[in-house]
C-alpha cells in the first residue's frame, strides 16, 4: 500500500486529525474511507472497530500484515485486550493477499470461494461474539485497485454487499485517494462511492474542525470540479474538431492523389495529337491544306496545355494573396468579346448554339480586363464542357442599380444540390461522364470565384437538378472612379505590328525551343541567333551585341541569373534588354530576376503578341 509506514505507531501523527464520528456509531452500514496516509486509515479502522469490543460484537480485519499490525497497535493504545479477544474467538484477522489468492479464479472473484472465505470468517466471528453482530474491515478491494483490476474490485464490492443479506455486519473498506489521481478514474470513483452507504473523505478534509474551514474547502473543490468539467468539455470539443480536421485532411489527401493522377492524364493527352500531327506534317509537308489543318491541331492542344498550367498558377497565386488586379476603365463589350474569343474554339467544336444578350447602352467598369475576361471565358468553357453536343449556351448581362448582373446559362448536365454546395471548391468536378469526355482539372470555377471576389463581387451557381442545366450568375459593382476616367481602355484584341528590326539572342538549353523561336523571329524580319548554355551565350552576346536577349533561367552549369549578372557587368551591353523567358513564374523567381539585372520576366510559352511588345521596347 502507498502511504506512510505505520508499524510500531500507537497514535496518529497528523495535527488536528480526529476520525469522523460516523465510523463509531454506524450499524449494518457499508462504509468507504478514502485516505492520504496509512496512519489515517489505521486510526479510522481503530475508531470503527472499538465499539465492537465495548459491546461484545465480533470484529474481523482482512488487511495486509503492516496494516493488521498497525490496527492492533491502535486498538491496544485504546486499552483493548486484542490478544484476549482473539483467544475468545470474536477478533479474527486474515491476510488480504492470501485471501485474494483463494477467492480469485483467473483474476476474477468467484462467488462460491468468496462465501467460503469471507462467509466462513463471519460465521466463526459470530460464534465467538456475545452478540450476532459483526464489524469487518476489508482491504482486498484496495489491493485489486492497486493492481489496476478496477472491474474485479467493483465485483468484490458486489459480493460483500450480497453477503450482508445473509449476515448482520457493518463493513468498512479503505482506498488510498491517490489511486484516483487520474482524470480517467472519475467514472470508477463514482462507481465506488455509489456502492457504499457512507463515504468518508480523506483526512485533509476530515481533520478540519472549524465548520467555516470545511465550507471553504467544499467551495474550492466545487470550483475545481467545475473547472475540470469545463476543461473536459473543451477537450471533448477539441477532440471532435480534431477528428473533423483529420477527416478533412484525409479527404484532401485523397483529392490530391486523384488530382495528381488527373493532372498527369490532362498534360499527357495533348501530347498524343501533337506528336501525331508533327509526324503527319513530316510525311505530307508538300500538302499545304493538310499541313495547315495539322498546325491548327497543334496550336489548339498547346493552347489547352497552356490554359491548364496558367489556371494552376493563377489559383496558387490567388490563394496565397499574390495577385494584384490591374484595374482600369474598360467597356463590358470589349471584355465579353475577348472572353468569347477564348471560349469560341470549344463552343464551336461541340456544335453548341450560342446566344449573346448585352445591354443596348454601353456599360463601363473599373476592373482588370484580362482577369474579367478570364472569368467569363471560364464560365463559357465550363458550360460548353458540361453540355452535350448541340446544346444551347446563353451569355446575358444587365444592370441592376449599382451592379452589373452577368449570367451564363446552359441546358447541360446541371448540378445536384450537393454539387451546387461545393462547385467552387478546388478540384471539384461535375458528372464523371462529362469529365471523362472533356477533361479538365476542376479549378476553373475556383478561379472564377477567387477573381470575382477580388473585384468585390459575388458569384452563385443555380440549377434545378441533374440533367436540367445550370446557370452561373456574377454580380459586379459598377463604380464611377474619377481618378481613372481618363485612363485609356486596354485593347482586347491584341492587334499590333512589329516595330523596328532587332538583333535578338535566344538562349535556351532546349535546342528545339531555341531554334524554333529564333526561326519565328527571323520570319518577322529580325536578326536572331541562338546559344544553348551560359558560357556560349556570354561569348555570343559579346560578339553580336544584341538589342534583346531572351534568356532561359534553368541553364546547365551557369544558370540564367548568373548569365544576366555577367552581361550587365559587360560595358558594351548596358543598353541590351534582358528578358527572362522561363517556366519559373513564382513571385520569388521574378524577384531573383530583377536582382540579377533582368528588365522583364515572361513565363513560357510566350505568345506572339507578347513577343511583339517585347521587341517594340525602346532601347
Amino acid at each position: 500500500m502507498n502511504g506512510v509506514p505505520i508499524v510500531g505507531r500507537t497514535s496518529l501523527e497528523i495535527p488536528g486529525f480526529a476520525p469522523p464520528a460516523q465510523l463509531s456509531v454506524v450499524a449494518d452500514a457499508h462504509i468507504v474511507q478514502f485516505y492520504e496516509h496509512d496512519a489515517a486509515l489505521v486510526e479510522g479502522v481503530g475508531t470503527f472497530l472499538t465499539p465492537a469490543f465495548d459491546s461484545g460484537e465480533a470484529a474481523i480485519v482482512i488487511a495486509t500484515k503492516p496494516h493488521c499490525d498497525g490496527i492492533e497497535a491502535c486498538l491496544q493504545a485504546r486499552g483493548i485486550d486484542v490478544e484476549g479477544a482473539r483467544s475468545d474467538g470474536h477478533y479474527l484477522t486474515l491476510d488480504a493477499a492470501e485471501a485474494l489468492s483463494v477467492i480469485l479464479v483467473d483474476g476474477w472473484p468467484d462467488a462460491r470461494r468468496f462465501a467460503e472465505v469471507v462467509g466462513g470468517a463471519l460465521i466463526r466471528a459470530e460464534a465467538g461474539g456475545r452478540r450476532s453482530r459483526t464489524r469487518a474491515f476489508g482491504e482486498m478491494v484496495a489491493l485489486l485497485w492497486a493492481e489496476g483490476e478496477r472491474e474485479a474490485a467493483l465485483r468484490l464490492e458486489e459480493l460483500w454487499e450480497a453477503t450482508r443479506a445473509k449476515h448482520s455486519f457493518s463493513l468498512l473498506c479503505g482506498y488510498p485517494v491517490a489511486a484516483f489521481g487520474e482524470r480517467s478514474e472519475s467514472e470508477y470513483f463514482n462507481k465506488v462511492t455509489a456502492a457504499h452507504d457512507i463515504v468518508v473523505p480523506a483526512e485533509s478534509y476530515t481533520s478540519l474542525s472549524d465548520p467555516q474551514d470545511r465550507l471553504r474547502v467544499i467551495a474550492e473543490l466545487q470550483q475545481k470540479a467545475l473547472a475540470l468539467e469545463t476543461e473536459a468539455a473543451q477537450r471533448r470539443a477539441a477532440e471532435v474538431e480534431l477528428r473533423r480536421t483529420i477527416e478533412q485532411l484525409a479527404h484532401i489527401d485523397r483529392r490530391k492523389d486523384e488530382f495528381l493522377a488527373l493532372l498527369g492524364h490532362e498534360l499527357r493527352n495533348p501530347l498524343a495529337p501533337v506528336t501525331s500531327a508533327l509526324e503527319l506534317i513530316r510525311l505530307h509537308e508538300d500538302e499545304p491544306t493538310r499541313v495547315a489543318r495539322l498546325r491548327e491541331t497543334i496550336e489548339r492542344q498547346i493552347g489547352h496545355m497552356t490554359r491548364l498550367i496558367d489556371d494552376l498558377l493563377d489559383v496558387s497565386r490567388i490563394t496565397r494573396g499574390k495577385v494584384q488586379l490591374r484595374d482600369e476603365r474598360v467597356s463590358l463589350s470589349s471584355v465579353v468579346a475577348n472572353a468569347i474569343e477564348i471560349a469560341h474554339p470549344l463552343i464551336e467544336e461541340r456544335g453548341h448554339r450560342f446566344e449573346l444578350d448585352l445591354p443596348d447602352a454601353p456599360v463601363t467598369l473599373i476592373a482588370d480586363p484580362t482577369r474579367l475576361a478570364q472569368v467569363i471565358a471560364n464560365l463559357l468553357n465550363n458550360a460548353a464542357k458540361y453540355t452535350d453536343v448541340g446544346g444551347h449556351i446563353r451569355l446575358a448581362a444587365r444592370t441592376a442599380g449599382p451592379e452589373l448582373v452577368l449570367s451564363v446559362r446552359d441546358d447541360g448536365a446541371g448540378l445536384t444540390p450537393e454539387l451546387r454546395e461545393h462547385v467552387f471548391e478546388m478540384f471539384v468536378q461535375g458528372s464523371e461522364r462529362h469529365t471523362r469526355q472533356r477533361g479538365g482539372l476542376g479549378i476553373g470555377l475556383t478561379l472564377v470565384k477567387s477573381l470575382v471576389d477580388l473585384h468585390g463581387g459575388s458569384v452563385e451557381a443555380l440549377s434545378d437538378g441533374a440533367g436540367l442545366g445550370s446557370e452561373f450568375v456574377v454580380r459586379l459593382p459598377i463604380v464611377a472612379d474619377e481618378a481613372t476616367k481618363s485612363a485609356p481602355a486596354r485593347s482586347a484584341n491584341g492587334d499590333g505590328v512589329l516595330g523596328p528590326r532587332r538583333k535578338v539572342l535566344v538562349v535556351d538549353d532546349n535546342v528545339d525551343a531555341a531554334e524554333s523561336l529564333a526561326e519565328l523571329l527571323r520570319e518577322y524580319g529580325h536578326d536572331a541567333r541562338t546559344a544553348h548554355d551560359g558560357d556560349t551565350a556570354i561569348v555570343e552576346a559579346e560578339r553580336m551585341r544584341p538589342d534583346v536577349v531572351l534568356l532561359d533561367i534553368g541553364l546547365p552549369l551557369v544558370d540564367g541569373y548568373e548569365v544576366a549578372r555577367r552581361l550587365r557587368a559587360h560595358e558594351g551591353l548596358n543598353s541590351t534588354i534582358l528578358v527572362a523567358l522561363t517556366g519559373f513564374g513564382e513571385d520569388r523567381h521574378r524577384r531573383l530576376a530583377r536582382e540579377a539585372g533582368f528588365d522583364h520576366h515572361v513565363t513560357k510559352p510566350v505568345d506572339v503578341s507578347q513577343l511583339e511588345d517585347l521587341l517594340r521596347l525602346p532601347l
